[in-house]
């Protein structure tokens, strides 16, 4: 269905810009009136397509700098050139443009590369499904070597299926970094700095607040080793951990479920993962022997790892609360770790021993994943299979040789 044309389609957009929200929506607002394209493009990523809150947030944060650069040139949401655009790409890292008037301007906010990447990727769907509500064009919306008719023909008969067959015009190039798997020993050294730091104290909100705080001896060690084992041997997320309830651990079916990213918060989709046994005995401890209990938290469906600060005791804890147990247990480890670890080199960890042992299926499955194309960040290097392919075969292979006078242990010495 085509709609009829709307006012900032063809009308130069206004500052200020902003974001406000209206039934649950993100709408992009523009000299006080709402840019009706885009927020009708929004609303049909949400009704038609299924698109989660997160991403609703992620297209209306990319719209509103293209609308206010847009606003800058004193141009409609269709009137930026294909030049233009390309200034506005330079301005998504942070360079100077001109405005109507000549004025040197600059985007709010700052971005690296990966980011402004993502941003023009996201303003090449909102410009797509803008096309296709409104009959019109963007000069802009380019593919590489593509006629955009074919461009069009593709993704109207394939929908996501057509991601990443033709290469945008407009991209900020950047190199994904690698982030390494936090080794084993140096995660040892976490554990018993979290037991030296916390395995004999009773800390304040059990002692203001628990009915016998000399039995609470101890409660923020094994709440901690809960949040480190998750990140480590179930490959969760800091976001992920503040929501996992009791009935997120099936213990018959060995699965631990996780809300995951892109899947609505708390309210969103919970994945599964094979539940660790060591997992499983931190959080039934926890649970059973240190977790305070209130009126609030009794609730089923309450998450399982809570505050036992004097200020919210009891209450869920956030994903700041994650981060700064690591942070608090840094300094025990080895340099360069101890300025390099952070929750995501341990969910690193984790793809590396599902790559080791379970195959890319596996890695896919437990790491939550989509597609293997996700993949590419975790991928390892052979040295950490090398154990397993020196042995492959080795015994009949050296017994073959031999047949024909050939010692493999001569061979280094040659």
């Amino acid at each position: 269905m085509v709609l009829l044309p709307s006012a900032t389609l063809g009308e130069p957009l206004r500052l200020p810009v902003e974001i406000i929200r209206v039934d649950g929506l993100p709408k992009v607002i523009a000299g006080n009136l709402p840019v009706t394209p885009i927020n009708a493009a929004l609303r049909l990523k949400r009704d038609d397509r299924g698109a989660t809150e997160a991403s609703l947030e992620t297209y209306a944060h990319a719209s509103r700098l293209y609308v206010e650069f847009a606003a800058h040139r004193g141009r409609s949401l269709i009137d930026v050139t294909n030049e233009e655009f390309r200034w506005f790409t330079q301005a998504l890292k942070g360079e100077h443009f001109l405005d109507a008037a000549g004025e040197q301007r600059q985007l709010t906010g700052a971005r690296v590369p990966r980011t402004a990447d993502k941003i023009i990727a996201l303003l090449y769907s909102m410009a797509a499904d803008i096309q296709e509500l409104y009959d019109v064009r963007f000069d802009w919306y380019r593919y590489r070597g593509v006629p955009i008719e074919l461009v069009d023909l593709v993704r109207a008969n394939r929908g996501k299926s057509s991601r990443g067959l033709f290469q945008r015009a407009h991209r900020v190039p950047f190199t994904p970094k690698k982030v390494l798997g936090l080794p084993d020993d140096e995660f040892e050294r976490l554990i018993r700095a979290a037991y030296e730091k916390w395995g004999e104290t009773v800390v304040d909100g059990d002692v203001s607040f628990a009915q016998d705080p000399e039995a609470q001896r101890g409660a923020l060690f094994y709440r901690n080793l809960v949040i480190l084992l998750i990140l480590r041997l179930e490959g969760g997320r800091r976001g992920e951990l503040p929501f996992i309830t009791l009935e997120d651990v099936d213990r018959e079916k060995r699965r631990i479920y996780l809300v995951t990213k892109g899947h609505g918060g708390a309210r969103g989709k919970r994945l599964p993962v094979l539940l660790h046994p060591l997992v499983e005995s931190a959080i039934w401890i926890y649970v059973i022997k240190y977790r305070p209990t209130t009126a609030e938290n009794s609730v089923k469906g309450y998450p399982i790892l809570v505050s036992h600060s004097t200020r919210n005791y009891g209450e869920r804890i956030s994903a700041q609360c994650v981060r700064k147990v690591i942070d608090a247990l840094r300094d025990a480890l080895t340099p360069p770790w101890d300025k390099l670890v952070s929750p995501h080199p341990l969910r690193h960890s984790f793809a590396g021993d599902l790559q080791e042992h379970g195959g890319e299926v596996a890695t896919m499955i437990n790491m939550r994943h989509a597609s293997t194309q996700s993949l590419n960040s975790y991928l390892i290097g052979p040295e950490r299979f090398a154990n397993q392919l020196l042995a492959s075969g080795e015994t009949k292979l050296t017994r073959l040789l031999s047949e024909f006078e050939i010692e493999v242990s001569k061979w280094g010495n040659m």
